[in-house]
């Protein structure tokens, strides 16, 4: 459905606060359909020409934006923080995975784009040849979790494919991806190549009408809209979606390592991560130190919001979200669940805080159990042996990403082959995305499509096979 051409005065600009004080930061107008149909006209008229500069001409971009992204570091860090409310040093992590994909692309991209030879019809006689083309015009829609990373991030390749690309973010935080365009421009990007259209859900759609491909990371529900609306035209799109991501703690885990990685799975960017950690489940032997550990640990984050390195952890994106994820807590708590950390909304410190939660007991009977929380909030579970965590694990409908801790490789490389996941991480959580070289995505309800390594670049390009007889 498409927002209509005639808009309250209200409606015409998205207003920016953020959700850690409420303060007004900005706004960004509302795109109409007109506006969206044109933008996707320009960036259509500009590609033809980059495509047809060389992937090396291209490349040099890439790495003048990987220096600059570093150069503005602070004001960036900036923009995030003041329309997320998260806390900084998560912030950076959007900084430092654009200019890893940034670098990344600039060096490898050329070789995953040259294309290769296939195995000829008659030796000899024939030769055939993939190459791979750009789509044209790909349209992304972004999350607001991580705002600069997720709307840029994927951008990078697909501008390197040599598409244009029309970008809607998330309406809860537009001025991020405002910033990484205009840095790209600043880097001698033709403006027509890199579009933003501001707006909420109507605008997602209207650009789904127009463009060549889309690429959508959010909720598994509007995933499913979006794959619908892209099947309706026959256009190729990538999904990344929800995630109920499990943790396995087996016998002879170092505790305190593991404990340490629940933190970082858990509860980094306040868990408001599509990877982050929402179920542990500990084999019985090592069970109460892991939650003594982890309790410890959990107990001692800092909480609240500062322009310094020097909290853990920062607010929700909404009052609204805060509401669903405290939602959860009392829920359970309510249900008979047992609080081992946090458990408590944090008022105090402004209208989007829940403290990090660790909790025990969880059933089936509890919202939590099955659905994606989304927020710092993790339930452990009690297990007899590998088999029976490998089990629970995998009754879920998502299947995004695991972790898998142990004393015996074998055991823990066993374990992990046999999740249901599209990745996981050996005493690890969530390493997996600064691991540029290797495909990331989910199966099941989790997503379609990987974004990283050789499949990231090649999701923005079609195949073309070329098959010459040399006998003429």
């Amino acid at each position: 459905m498409s927002m209509p051409l005639s808009t309250p005065v209200a409606e015409r600009e998205l207003e920016v606060r953020n959700p850690a004080t409420g303060e007004r930061v900005g706004s960004v107008p509302i795109a109409s359909p007109a506006d969206v149909e044109a933008a996707v006209a320009r960036a259509r008229a500009a590609q033809t020409q980059w495509a047809n500069q060389s992937v090396t001409e291209r490349a040099a971009l890439l790495r003048r934006y990987h220096d600059l992204v570093l150069d503005r570091s602070d004001d960036i860090l900036d923009t995030i923080q003041k329309e997320s409310g998260k806390a900084r040093r998560d912030a950076l992590l959007d900084v430092l995975s654009v200019a890893g994909t940034a670098r990344y692309y600039a060096v490898r991209g050329k070789r995953f784009l040259a294309g290769h030879r296939g195995r000829a019809a008659a030796f000899g006689i024939t030769s055939a040849r993939v190459v791979y083309k750009p789509f044209g015009v790909v349209g992304i829609i972004s999350p607001w979790n991580f705002p600069f990373l997720l709307a840029i991030g994927d951008a990078l390749p697909a501008l390197l494919a040599g598409n244009a690309v029309v970008l809607k973010p998330s309406e809860l935080t537009p001025l991020s991806a405002e910033l990484g365009r205009r840095l790209l421009l600043e880097c001698g990007l033709d403006a027509d190549l890199f579009q933003v259209v501001q707006g909420r859900g109507e605008v997602g759609s209207e650009l789904i009408r127009h463009v060549d491909y889309i690429g959508f990371t959010g909720g598994t529900a509007t995933g499913r809209k979006v794959a619908l609306a892209a099947s309706e035209r026959l256009i190729p799109f990538s999904l990344e979606l929800g995630g109920k991501n499990p943790m396995i703690v087996l016998d002879g885990a170092p505790v305190e390592k593991a404990a340490m990685g629940l933190i970082a799975g858990g509860y980094n960017n306040t868990g408001q991560t599509c990877i982050a950690i929402e179920r542990v489940y500990v084999q019985d032997s090592v069970y109460e130190p892991f939650v003594k550990a982890a309790a410890a640990r959990i107990k001692g984050l800092k909480l609240g919001y500062s322009s310094g390195f020097d909290l853990d952890m920062g607010s929700l994106i909404s009052e609204a979200h805060a509401a669903k994820v405290s939602g959860h807590i009392d829920d359970a708590v309510a249900k008979g669940a047992e609080v081992l950390a946090g458990g408590h909304r944090r008022s105090d410190l402004g209208p989007a805080f829940v403290e990090p939660t660790l909790l025990a007991g969880v059933t089936p009977s509890m919202k939590m159990f099955k659905d994606e929380t989304f927020g710092p909030v993790v339930a452990v579970y009690r297990v007899r042996d590998a088999d029976e965590a490998v089990r629970l694990a995998n009754d879920s409908d998502y299947g995004l990403n695991a972790s898998v801790w142990g004393g015996d490789g074998r055991v823990v490389r066993e374990v992990s082959r046999r999740l249901e996941t599209g990745s996981t991480g050996i005493n690890s959580t969530l390493v997996i995305y600064h691991s540029f070289d290797v495909p990331m995505g989910g199966v099941k309800a989790s997503g379609l499509g990987r974004r990283h390594g050789r499949h990231g670049i090649l999701r923005y390009t079609q195949e073309q096979s070329i098959v010459r007889s040399t006998t003429v």
